[in-house]
């Protein structure tokens, strides 16, 4: 058997490349594209992600908000007040860690939160340093 040569070997390769993408595109070519129904874009309530820009309706807000308050439930806190999306100024007891730090407040080392969110309960108020009397 006699050794090909280089320029042999690069016809060779050339050849079965493109015969093998001229195979590939006819093979996309005879295939029907299929068409993506208009539901697939619709929310619903199996998929996690809405489509950009738009909300959630608000029954899926309300029974994200009694999943988060009886998973409280389920850790003992019984007096949860979550952030009313109509009124945002009315008082509430549960508040993800940096409106924590905001309120003067600073979880304790070692609590778990419910989906990011923390009760007054696991806080403590931030201790202000002492001055440092000065000497005379």
């Amino acid at each position: 058997m006699a050794p090909i040569s280089k320029s042999d070997l690069d016809a060779i390769s050339t050849v079965i490349a493109s015969s093998v993408s001229q195979a590939i595109a006819q093979a996309f070519a005879q295939q029907p594209k299929a068409a993506i129904p208009a539901q697939a874009y619709q929310y619903t309530k199996t998929s996690p992600f809405l489509p950009r820009g738009s909300k959630a309706p608000p029954s899926d807000l309300a029974a994200k908000d009694q999943r988060i308050l009886n998973a409280f439930l389920k850790r003992g806190f019984k007096d949860t007040v979550l952030r009313d999306r109509a009124n945002p100024d009315a008082p509430h007891n549960v508040k993800p860690f940096k409106l924590w730090l905001d309120a003067g407040r600073v979880v304790r080392k070692g609590q778990k939160g419910v989906k990011g969110l923390f009760h007054v309960d696991q806080t403590d108020p931030i201790a202000k340093p002492k001055a440092k009397a000065k000497k005379a």
